[in-house]
């Protein structure tokens, strides 16, 4: 009977399931393979996101998310899959494939990625996304520069941004959020892997990366882009004072569109004059 409506619901919804297992973007843990295609087509895991592209996903994406994980859950519910000790599937952990994204796709954009953190714009990736009865979280990483011993550079990654979605409060929040770390020569960082693991997967490897490719560009910064955003932020964020740094679940989240003017500060070689700021997430405009 479970089987008759689970079927008839991914039926009447037009839901589309997908194999995890046969996604080399990303790695799961779950004994649960299956997840609908238009959740996963939310979940940019393998792609490179500058700010443009980050800054999208989070003002008018994340409400789309939380509406496509709910089907999930419900195809979760109605199908009756069970965990090893055999109570029903709760939670989804998926996590960025290293070797996909450090071995296929961060080189393929090497040029791009270097000019935009050299510009002092922020590139980032999906490294995690977390569905569980009680919460979704979605964990952005940073690719930064950091300077070798022939002074060329080299890819790091650091600790950015994660929003957390609670079902009982209907709010998404900042649990975690670093944004003073210098684009090049962070202080703390971590290293990609050096050696892949393709597991004899080179072809399906390489045939993700050619769809990834035929993707818009999302890390080019078009001149006097931000000159010209009219952003509507995503009806679930929550506003606060501007680059404030997340303490907790009780903070919220200020999106990068929004400006608030900022304390005038002394100008540089001078106690007397002042200059004045307006500042969103990772960008101030400032008078002088």
């Amino acid at each position: 009977m479970a089987d008759t409506i689970c079927e008839e619901f991914t039926r009447e919804l037009s839901l589309n399931l997908v194999d995890l297992r046969s996604q080399v973007q990303l790695t799961y843990w779950s004994k649960q393979h299956f997840i609908t295609q238009e959740l996963l087509d939310l979940i940019p895991f393998g792609e490179i996101l500058s700010d443009i592209r980050f800054y999208s996903y989070v003002n008018y994406s994340l409400d789309e998310l939380v509406s496509k994980a709910n089907s999930t859950l419900l195809y979760w519910r109605l199908s009756g899959v069970v965990q090893y000790d055999r109570t029903p599937i709760n939670q989804l952990s998926l996590f960025y494939n290293e070797t996909f994204l450090w071995h296929y796709c961060a080189p393929s954009y090497w040029e791009e990625i270097c000019l935009q953190i050299q510009l002092g714009h922020r590139v980032r990736f999906l490294s995690q996304f977390l569905l569980s009865q009680t919460e979704i979280e979605v964990e952005f990483n940073k690719i930064q520069l950091q300077t070798n011993f022939d002074n060329d550079f080299q890819f790091v990654y650091t600790d950015s941004n994660t929003y957390q979605y609670k079902f009982a409060n209907l709010r998404w929040q900042p649990i975690h959020t670093i944004l003073l770390f210098p684009l090049i020569n962070p202080p703390s960082f971590s290293l990609p892997i050096t050696v892949p693991n393709t597991l004899g997967r080179e072809t399906d490897y390489q045939a993700y990366l050619n769809q990834v490719q035929g993707l818009p560009n999302n890390i080019h910064i078009q001149e006097h882009y931000w000159d010209s955003v009219n952003s509507t932020p995503a009806n679930t964020l929550a506003t606060t004072h501007v680059n404030t740094p997340s303490t907790g679940s009780d903070t919220n989240y200020w999106t990068p569109t929004n400006f608030q003017l900022a304390s005038p500060t002394p100008e540089s070689g001078s106690t007397n004059s002042t200059h004045s700021c307006v500042c969103g997430t990772d960008i101030c405009y400032c008078d002088t």
